[in-house]
């Protein structure tokens, strides 16, 4: 243990962040797309050498203060600053490394810098850990950083930033059917959930069913769920020619959306019943005898007390949703998976990642907002 009570962990994680790139590199240069990169010293450009600096003070900082046992808050924002600088001194960095004159070269970040930037992002959930809050906020904050500095143009040199920018129109319409495909999913679980969850309240039989079922799916493989529904779809499309008009079939969306919502309905039960149980007996028989029905209980007194159960499960079930919508696309939905997918075929890895990246920032903005709402509730 350190002295003052100190964070072992967050301290170890605040010294590897700040070795990593030093030991395994920080930028690296590859002549074009196809042949190996090679790791390159970092320029001694002032914007590049302010980076670094920043970078350096901010471990160091965020060291001292596991070291202190003063972890609170500021601990996170350290961290959050150590990334943004970390992205900085690459991005910068990386304009500078490449070679004058050549257009097809592409600069890269190198390991040590990816290994810095996880071992940050382990550092934050760390120092949330230790306050007893989640990571989820301070991620999204330093994506939303990251994107900041995007939109300034400090990784255009990037060769992830020059694929981005090669496919914007993809990617775009990537990411918005990604978020309609997880949307879409939640809300179809949601409204099947919902109001089997109520009417189990009173019912155990149907709450042994339902349960049993949702937890049943749990064990079909992804694929072969979606495989499943292929054929019922297909045909159910051709019986009613309707339903093609509004893009109900074998292949596409439909699938993919009904069995992510299969999937989705097991932790969005469990949440929303343990949350409408939350109420204790003598708050209900109060609520009973000042006359209120049972839908004004479920309204008045169920509802608000169970809410931070509800919102816990529908943050689990929201993850969970952006993360499956990714397999939509081995059934043709679309969404990011599509270029994860290419970007696996063709070996590319600035593919793989243009497709993960976004994924990974859907999710902890959904996971962010959904935590800023179980906050304000309570306050409301």
């Amino acid at each position: 243990m350190l002295p003052g009570g100190g964070q072992p962990a967050l301290a170890l994680l605040a010294l590897t962040a700040m070795a990593a790139p030093w030991w395994l590199g920080w930028v690296s240069v590859a002549p074009n797309r196809l042949l190996s990169a090679r790791l390159v010293p970092l320029p001694g450009a002032l914007p590049v050498t302010v980076a670094w600096a920043a970078f350096h003070l901010s471990c160091l900082a965020l060291l001292a203060l596991a070291w202190r046992g003063r972890v609170e808050r500021w601990a996170e924002v350290v961290a959050v600053l150590a990334v943004l600088a970390l992205a900085a001194t690459v991005g910068l960095g990386a304009a500078a490394a490449l070679p004058a004159g050549s257009p097809l070269a592409r600069a890269s970040p190198a390991a040590g810098a990816w290994v810095a930037l996880l071992v940050l992002a382990l550092a934050t959930a760390t120092a949330s850990a230790a306050r007893g809050g989640t990571p989820a906020l301070p991620l999204a904050a330093a994506l939303l950083g990251l994107g900041a500095m995007a939109v300034a143009g400090v990784f255009d040199s990037l060769s992830l930033a020059r694929e981005a920018a090669g496919r914007a129109g993809e990617l775009r319409a990537a990411l918005l059917g990604h978020a309609a495909l997880a949307g879409g999913s939640l809300a179809l679980a949601l409204l099947v959930a919902a109001p089997l969850s109520a009417l189990a309240l009173r019912r155990p039989a149907l709450e042994a069913a339902f349960l049993g079922l949702a937890s049943g799916l749990q064990v079909i493989p992804s694929l072969a769920l979606f495989g499943l529904l292929i054929a019922p779809l297909a045909a159910l499309a051709a019986a009613v020619p309707a339903l093609r008009s509004l893009g109900l079939g074998g292949i596409g969306p439909a699938p993919a959306v009904i069995g992510i919502s299969a999937y989705l309905l097991l932790p969005l039960a469990r949440g929303l019943v343990a949350g409408l149980r939350v109420a204790p007996a003598e708050v209900l028989e109060a609520a009973r005898g000042q006359g209120l029905s049972e839908a004004g209980i479920l309204r008045s007194v169920r509802l608000p007390l169970g809410a931070p159960v509800m919102l816990a499960a529908l943050r689990l079930a929201a993850v969970q949703a952006v993360g499956l919508a990714v397999l939509a696309a081995l059934v043709g939905g679309g969404g990011l998976g599509s270029l994860l997918f290419q970007g696996i075929g063709q070996l590319a890895s600035d593919l793989i990642l243009l497709g993960v990246f976004p994924v990974l920032a859907l999710s902890l903005l959904a996971d962010a907002g959904l935590a800023l709402l179980a906050r304000l509730i309570p306050a409301a």
